[in-house]
């Protein structure tokens, strides 16, 4: 009887874990990378997990971006390759460079409190984004 309950409780503590992520959709405006505050740079994410799509794109401060966007488990998720326009803004390079570097290692993603936060497998913090009222 022991094992069913425990059994039980773990099967509930995962559906659990696998809505985390649920009320992810939606649009953000980077507020950090790495610790700088990136407010106001025009740095922006939208996620659309549906049953059509699973993406991320936005803007990186100078280029749109695209790529897939997927949840595997709880709140661990895979960033595919990103496509990004191309063109060239010199005053914004070095912010664009760093939001990209900083996305390409991103595993794991937790929302609360109206923010996104996108961590590495470690679950330190590389993105903080703000979710913005549509």
């Amino acid at each position: 009887m022991k094992t069913k309950f425990l059994l039980f409780g773990m099967m509930i503590l995962t559906l659990v874990a696998c809505d985390e992520l649920e009320d992810i959709n939606g649009s953000y405006e980077v507020v950090t990378i790495d610790g700088q505050n990136m407010a106001g740079q025009g740095i922006t994410i939208n996620i659309d997990m549906s049953e059509k799509e699973n993406r991320i794109s936005g803007n990186n401060s100078c280029n749109e971006y695209s790529g897939t966007f997927e949840n595997p488990e709880a709140n661990n998720v895979d960033i595919g390759m990103i496509m990004a326009t191309k063109m060239y803004c010199e005053e914004k390079a070095k912010t664009e460079q760093l939001f990209m570097n900083q996305l390409a290692l991103v595993k794991k993603a937790e929302y609360k409190n109206d923010h996104l936060r996108l961590m590495d497998e470690d679950g330190m913090v590389l993105i903080k984004a703000k979710r913005v009222n549509e």
